[in-house]
């Protein structure tokens, strides 16, 4: 990562849509599909929140769509609550669900002796990975019931665009539900000039999500606190989690220098925190649903046929 000192704006400023390179999104994920696991711990805790809140709604869908569903940890868990439901996950980084491919492939084989015994591996299916863009989906017109994110959106470089894309494959009365990095994320790196992007307000996902089409939205935020004793596992977790993915950042390869120089200037923070550097992680929760009838593109109009009985004439 290069050393970037960022001026961070005012808490609700909306993240700029040209701050986030796509193609840096889709390399540094590429290239850290196996290190993946160790940033997995996080991933998994929101996830486990967002299936609380989950708990809440009543919905039963028959196709489901994971966006960002990385190896597929997320996709599975989905799969095993809808287990009627079509799954179906997507990532920018094919890297990504190449590995997932292989877990899933050894799953097979290591059920395959139970098969045709009535055990729980008998039938067993694995969801559909499909490698696309969040705000190009290949997917058709009101095709999903149910689009989960699990800590994606902040990696959108377009998440207006993304929206759209998003509310043109829901059906009527799907369901939305994601999380993302907040404001107030990371906010001690970026004291030492980290490079951490402009996390996004709950306040303006929620506006983006009414001018886009979608109902009713519920948004609330939690702040975890990460503990760290040793700035090496500092900056693999944080590599784990994405990297650099700054439209501006620096083109080249950290060298072996500004490596030992960030190493250096994170351990003396912890020291100067008593040997404990709290990272502060804001989770924002969001969901919605698409209504019953649907906002069609501007310029459109419904058309609603209405049956009416013929009158019948007495002879």
């Amino acid at each position: 990562m290069s050393n970037l000192d960022l001026s961070r704006p005012r808490k609700g400023a909306s993240q700029p849509a040209a701050q986030i390179s796509e193609r840096a999104v889709r390399l540094q994920f590429a290239r850290r599909s196996f290190r993946l696991a160790q940033a997995d711990f996080l991933l998994r805790e929101v996830e486990r929140r967002m299936f609380e809140r989950l708990d809440l709604v009543k919905i039963a869908p028959k196709r489901l769509l994971d966006i960002g569903c990385g190896q597929g940890a997320g996709l599975r868990s989905l799969a095993q609550r809808f287990p009627q439901a079509q799954s179906i996950g997507l990532d920018f980084a094919l890297p990504m669900l190449k590995r997932q491919e292989q877990a899933q492939t050894l799953l097979k084989q290591l059920a395959r002796p139970w098969a045709n015994r009535g055990s729980l591996f008998g039938g067993l299916r694995g969801p559909v990975q499909v490698a696309g863009n969040a705000r190009q989906l290949p997917l058709a017109n009101a095709s999903i019931d149910l689009i989960w994110s699990n800590l994606c959106w902040h990696w959108l470089a377009d998440p207006l665009a993304s929206l759209t894309d998003w509310y043109r494959v829901i059906r009527p009365e799907g369901l939305l539900m994601f999380s993302s990095f907040g404001v107030d994320t990371g906010r001690q790196l970026a004291a030492l000039g980290w490079p951490i992007p402009v996390f996004p307000d709950m306040h303006d996902i929620g506006d983006a999500l009414a001018k886009n089409g979608f109902a009713d939205p519920v948004m609330d935020t939690e702040r975890l606190s990460l503990e760290y004793r040793d700035a090496t596992k500092l900056m693999l977790e944080l590599s784990a989690l994405g990297g650099n993915a700054l439209l501006h950042r620096s083109r080249g390869l950290q060298s072996r220098q500004a490596k030992a120089a960030w190493q250096t200037r994170l351990q003396q923070a912890i020291s100067e925190h008593g040997g404990v550097l709290s990272i502060t992680v804001e989770v924002v929760y969001g969901h919605a649903w698409c209504g019953a009838r649907k906002k069609l593109p501007e310029g459109l109009a419904p058309v609603n046929w209405v049956q009416q009985s013929v009158p019948r004439l007495n002879k």
